[in-house]
């Protein structure tokens, strides 16, 4: 038997009789936080495949609706070697501060998993999930002060972690160089598609059509992406089209300004948010994903168009070119000739599309949630028996 003890808290006694009981904060699942949502889900789904000896693992949700072969308000879940404990829907004050730990103290958790957030004043262990600082290093993209209570908060939580987890190892290295965190207690777990994104027939004729997946922002650059599309549409691709699927997001006008513009001018369509069948329709009825992001800690989308066979040209920014590999044809995106070269390169060349397709569903065949899984069960248990 070992226990373990901290000035950060201390996990109780562990043996090979009684597993490590973790709490996890899912209330993100069904409250539309998409990327949140997307780690949650794919980290429970990843979990009930593998189920991870010697740890039981207890979400917290506040919509359980939302996964129902995941959680059952209060009682065993169902498939997941775990129990679960429903909350009602609250504000973000309240969640954080009373709701959530009030709800790990009546699971009786050993360790707490939270995302982002961790009450100022918490005594005991947790791991921390934190996707990425962009927060921290664009506080330019951020609405006033917001980047700043953001960067405060986190990096508390952060530094009190017993483990902060992220997605990849450009997110890692960025929290270690910005924050002075030490190398071994930050974590890198890569994200997967989810199971729906699998490659489907493509439909014969019609005209090319470029894909950009995303909620519009400022650093998502899809003004570049217009204006490229527009150049190419009047030169050697008259029939070219640009397909945007995602929502507007926040100090998103210019660009959504210069969206409608484009769909009214014709040749471009906006179809805002859409279901995952959805999604993997576009997907595997594109010519191409175009991914321009300046700054991505993981990026999903282009992940997910690998999964579909839907070939990728994607930004050389951030964590694209690890999480893509060789999988991409990158461009950098503050060059609108760049980028031009890069999508007409591919739209011109019926072979670099069928290499990027065959290079991208080997890469995505390369992430699975299940690895995920295996990977933060393993950092449960460090932290559990303090190695």
């Amino acid at each position: 038997m070992i226990e373990e003890k901290s000035g950060k808290g201390r996990v109780r006694a562990v043996s090979g009789e009684k597993p490590i009981r973790v709490a996890l904060d899912a209330t993100a699942i069904g409250r539309g936080k998409t990327g949140n949502e997307t780690y949650l889900r794919g980290l429970l789904e990843g979990w009930e495949k593998v189920k991870p000896e010697g740890i039981d693992l207890r979400p917290i949700l506040s919509e359980p609706s939302f996964a129902p072969n995941l959680a059952r308000s209060e009682g065993a879940s169902k498939g997941v070697n775990a129990q679960s404990k429903q909350i009602a829907s609250s504000g973000f004050f309240k969640r954080h501060l009373w709701d959530l730990p009030q709800a790990r103290a009546k699971l009786k958790a050993d360790l707490y998993h939270g995302v982002y957030w961790m009450r100022p004043w918490e005594r005991g262990p947790y791991v921390l999930t934190v996707h990425d600082i962009s927060f921290a290093v664009h506080p330019e993209w951020f609405r006033a002060g917001e980047a700043k209570f953001y960067t405060t908060m986190i990096r508390r939580a952060a530094e009190r972690a017993r483990k902060v987890i992220t997605v990849s190892e450009f997110c890692r290295r960025e929290m270690m160089e910005r924050w002075d965190l030490p190398a071994d207690q930050v974590e890198a777990t890569y994200e997967a598609a989810r199971k729906v994104f699998q490659p489907g027939k493509k439909k014969a004729g019609g005209p090319p059509t470029l894909l950009f997946v995303s909620a519009i922002h400022p650093r998502k650059n899809l003004g570049r992406l217009i204006r490229v599309w527009e150049r190419l549409k009047e030169g050697r691709f008259p029939d070219l089209r640009l397909r945007v699927v995602g929502p507007a997001g926040w100090s998103a006008g210019a660009e959504v300004r210069q969206l409608r513009e484009a769909v009214a001018k014709g040749g471009a369509i906006w179809e805002g948010v859409q279901t995952e069948e959805e999604l993997r329709q576009a997907y595997t009825s594109s010519t191409m994903l175009v991914y321009p992001s300046l700054y991505e800690g993981f990026g999903l989308p282009p992940v997910e168009a690998m999964a579909c066979g839907c070939p990728v040209v994607c930004a050389n920014a951030g964590s694209l070119p690890e999480i893509c590999e060789g999988a991409a044809e990158y461009f950098d995106p503050r060059s609108e000739e760049e980028m031009m070269s890069a999508v007409g390169l591919v739209l011109g060349s019926e072979e670099r599309r069928e290499g990027l397709r065959r290079a991208g569903l080997a890469r995505a065949a390369k992430l699975s949630w299940e690895r995920m899984a295996e990977e933060t069960g393993e950092i449960y248990r460090r932290v559990a028996l303090g190695t």
